[in-house]
């Protein structure tokens, strides 16, 4: 019997995965708690581990490779909760699922996107508090204004395609994605993003380079007051440095979906600033995007518990070398 750990959920049950790995008579068991140390005692009795949101660490890893650990998986699109490199020179395959829920991510940017510029926010409140006040002076044409991407892969591209049908002229700064969707303009850098758009929206990953990409030197280049959109992931942006710049108007507004630390605390204050729309971690959700992505997981656990190279391996080794 194989046994597969879970190091992490905030899924209702384990149906799916256990229908997916049932032919494989494996286990499915999840961690009681997600510290290193309970970890590195779960993950030396697993045959393959489902990652959630909790650091995995060289030390998890490593326990997991003493066991024959054959493949880790990450449940979502970003991975910088695992050390990818460490389960390199363990040989472990690491893999995650890049393309589950692109179109939900990219309808929840533009959808944060609208809520703030057609006030939807204030007009809501306005109507539940047992007024009917339009916000008046607030509210621009957004034909002719400017979204800038930062970053232009899968989701961004999205986002963009999405946005020209409002008549948004979309910029885009990507340092290694082509910007060659029709009527979207390529910048040379971040600045040029900052300081011509009403609009900013993040669509990078997480890594060395990228964490605090939005902080306090970088907000500077904006000029024009904008809206800043991220529902990619939270550490890209220095969110002290955020408020400030909100407070000081060098930013219009913040939609945020994602944080680097989650829940975001519930007296913090852009939960009541009326200038900030602020969602639970969301964007990747919808009624079907959920199980699609529980599905896809279990299915690169059972390649690597089959011994066969993992679909969207992360890592140069795709079949685990103690397999």
């Amino acid at each position: 019997m194989y046994r597969v750990l879970v190091t992490d959920t905030d899924m209702p049950s384990f149906e799916i995965e256990e229908e997916v790995l049932r032919p494989l008579d494996a286990k499915v068991w999840l961690a009681p708690a997600s510290d290193e140390q309970t970890l590195i005692n779960e993950a030396s009795q697993a045959d393959a581990i489902m990652v959630g949101y909790v650091p995995v660490s060289e030390a998890v890893i490593a326990a997991a490779a003493k066991a024959g650990c054959r493949a880790i998986v990450r449940y979502g699109i970003g991975y910088d909760n695992v050390d990818i490199s460490a389960a390199e020179r363990h040989g472990i395959p690491v893999a995650n699922v890049p393309d589950y829920c692109l179109d939900e991510v990219a309808d929840h940017t533009m959808a944060l996107l609208l809520v703030y510029a057609r006030g939807l926010g204030e007009a809501t409140r306005s109507v539940r508090e047992g007024g009917w006040e339009i916000p008046k002076g607030k509210i621009p044409r957004m034909n002719g204004q400017t979204l800038g991407l930062v970053g232009f892969g899968r989701i961004g591209r999205r986002v963009a395609v999405r946005a020209l049908t409002f008549g948004l002229r979309v910029i885009a700064f990507d340092p290694v994605a082509p910007i060659d969707v029709p009527g979207v303009q390529s910048v040379a850098g971040l600045d040029d993003v900052l300081r011509e758009s009403d609009y900013i929206s993040l669509h990078v990953p997480l890594t060395d380079k990228t964490r605090h990409l939005i902080d306090r030197g970088a907000l500077t280049a904006a000029r024009r007051k904008p809206l800043l959109i991220n529902t990619a992931r939270g550490g890209l942006v220095d969110l002290d440095d955020a408020v400030e710049a909100l407070e000081s108007g060098v930013l219009g507004g913040v939609a945020l979906d994602v944080f680097e630390n989650e829940p975001l605390p519930a007296d913090h204050r852009l939960r009541t600033h009326p200038a900030a729309v602020i969602t639970p971690h969301m964007s990747y959700y919808s009624n079907e995007s959920e199980p699609d992505l529980i599905r896809r997981v279990a299915e690169e656990i059972a390649r690597g518990l089959r011994g066969e190279p993992l679909l969207n391996s992360l890592t140069r080794v795709r079949v685990a070398e103690r397999a």
